[in-house]
């Protein structure tokens, strides 16, 4: 190697490979209490996604799957109460990441339980599953447990080295990446002529009760306004993400836009985790010279005395176990030539598997994004794809490009009963809903991520439809009461063009069946 080439890669890995241990035990804590509120949100509607008597039973996906490649531990479980069990342990792998103790394990069953979890129901996947499975995944190669952890603290104290690693590149490019091609994407009329927030807005099946209420105070002027600032935010973050120069003022810069950007957003849309999961980013980005910073203020006192609280009561649970209480051995002897040859195997295999993937993710941004797509043709061995399917490595970052929805959308279901009345037992369980048949979307659905994206899916997967059937043809037992058997029912999608800016009533309602019963 040439001393040229051995000075760029020193740099290389100094600005862009290198972490704080504090920023990987800030992110540790942010990225498990995220994984915990994925995992929560999920619980009310476990059975219609992870039971075989709701929308996704394991049957019909496994006959039919959405992707070749697919891993999930949950197609083991045929009842919700056995999917319910797979949440508990879940739930305790991400409780053991949070607080830090066999941290290296937590972060493997972290990976494995969010990866299953997004794996069993694809068909109602967005953007921010994979990011969190993307984000779980990386982490699994970094030392997440040297600070803020139960593990440092049975330690006897922490490790203050910085971390180096292939993974540390691969979050920033992972970041980095996901805003670039957002932003390159979004060149349709609503970005251009700055109409892309009204619309958001008016997307009656994600809005929030806030957006609704924005609604009536967002002006032409405001909505360019805040288009534009979308717009030049999501440019700007991938410079600032991947600097290495100022990186002390870039970052915190990043770290202010990514916050700003998704705080707005999850305001007035329903997105599920993509905003938390993105914010949950933010840590990864904080350097040294802001830890330094902190430590000064009273907010680093606070967090000093309860470090050293947490350290005092993990000493007295180990004596009270009849434990040794840890202390250092400077004079402690060396460790064996095998064993240093076997860490150093271990690290080199580590950082292999971390440059393998980062190298996979590189190339799926030709498959996923039109911008790339269009220009160079990229082939991906069958094994390639595996590597992207199975952790959900998706990079396909188009999110409201190249235009926004003009129009809205939702499913509704007009069926009748034996004793002759009509129910809509979907849009009952998805969130408000208008009356059974009705060619109308009201002001808000109301509806969570999981709803919307298998409403927007559903009319046009036939694949699928039989499973709809049967759910829709199953009431009576949900309801326990037999006059409630469906005789005959018919499936739409009802669509109505969002008011244009200036305006607020939407036009040109407008109804489809796309499935009945019994078949005509």
């Amino acid at each position: 190697m040439t001393k040229a080439a051995a000075t760029f890669r020193r740099a290389l890995a100094r600005r862009l490979m290198t972490a704080d241990p504090r920023s990987l035990g800030a992110a540790r804590i942010a990225l498990a209490l995220v994984l915990l509120i994925d995992l929560l949100r999920r619980v009310p509607d476990i059975d219609l996604w992870y039971g075989n008597h709701g929308l996704l039973t394991n049957h019909m996906m496994l006959w039919r799957p959405p992707t070749q490649w697919m891993f999930s531990l949950f197609f083991l479980a045929s009842w919700a109460d056995e999917a319910a069990i797979g949440f508990v342990l879940c739930g305790l792998a991400y409780l053991a990441l949070l607080v830090g103790w066999r941290t290296r394990l937590a972060q493997i069953l972290s990976a494995i339980a969010v990866i299953s979890l997004h794996g069993r129901v694809t068909f109602v996947e967005n953007g921010g599953d994979w990011m969190l499975s993307e984000l779980a995944l990386w982490t699994a190669f970094l030392p997440l447990g040297r600070r803020f952890s139960v593990d440092a603290a049975r330690a006897g104290g922490a490790d203050q080295r910085p971390v180096v690693s292939v993974a540390v590149l691969a979050l920033l490019v992972q970041l980095a990446v996901s805003y670039l091609f957002n932003a390159l994407h979004k060149g349709g009329p609503t970005w251009r002529q700055g109409s892309a927030v009204h619309y958001v807005i008016h997307q009656d099946r994600m809005v929030t009760a806030f957006g609704v209420w924005l609604r009536t105070h967002m002006t032409p002027l405001s909505s360019r306004i805040l288009s534009y600032a979308s717009l030049v935010m999501e440019s700007l973050l991938p410079a600032l993400v991947l600097s290495p120069w100022r990186q002390s003022i870039t970052r915190r810069l990043a770290i202010a836009l990514i916050i700003a950007l998704h705080v707005g957003l999850q305001t007035v849309i329903n997105v599920g985790v993509f905003s938390l999961v993105m914010i949950a980013y933010a840590p990864f980005l904080l350097t040294a010279a802001d830890w330094q910073a902190l430590s000064s203020t009273r907010l680093g006192a606070v967090a000093r005395s309860w470090s050293a609280r947490a350290a005092q009561a993990v000493a007295r649970a180990r004596s009270a176990c009849g434990g040794a209480p840890v202390a250092a051995s400077p004079a402690s002897p060396p460790p064996a030539p095998a064993l240093v040859f076997l860490r150093r195997l271990r690290t080199g295999a580590r950082e292999a598997a971390a440059a393998l993937m980062l190298l996979v993710l590189l190339t799926e941004l030709f498959i996923g994004n039109p911008v790339l797509a269009t220009r160079v043709r990229m082939w991906q061995p069958g094994w390639v794809k595996a590597l992207v399917a199975y952790p959900r490595l998706i990079q396909a970052w188009n999110m409201f490009s190249p235009d926004v929805p003009t129009t809205d959308e939702t499913v509704v279901v007009d069926a009748v009963t034996a004793d002759g009345r009509h129910v809509d037992p979907y849009s009952a369980r998805a969130g408000r809903y208008p009356n059974p048949g009705s060619a109308a979307i009201p002001a808000r659905l109301d509806n969570d991520s999981f709803f919307f994206n298998y409403s927007a899916r559903i009319p046009f997967t036939p694949a699928y439809w039989g499973g709809f059937s049967d759910w829709i043809l199953a009431y009576p037992q949900r309801t326990g009461n037999e006059r409630d058997a469906i005789v005959s029912f018919t499936a739409s999608i009802v669509e109505d063009d969002s008011p244009p800016p200036g305006e607020s009533e939407p036009r040109n309602v407008r109804a489809r069946v796309f499935l009945s019963w019994p078949r005509r």
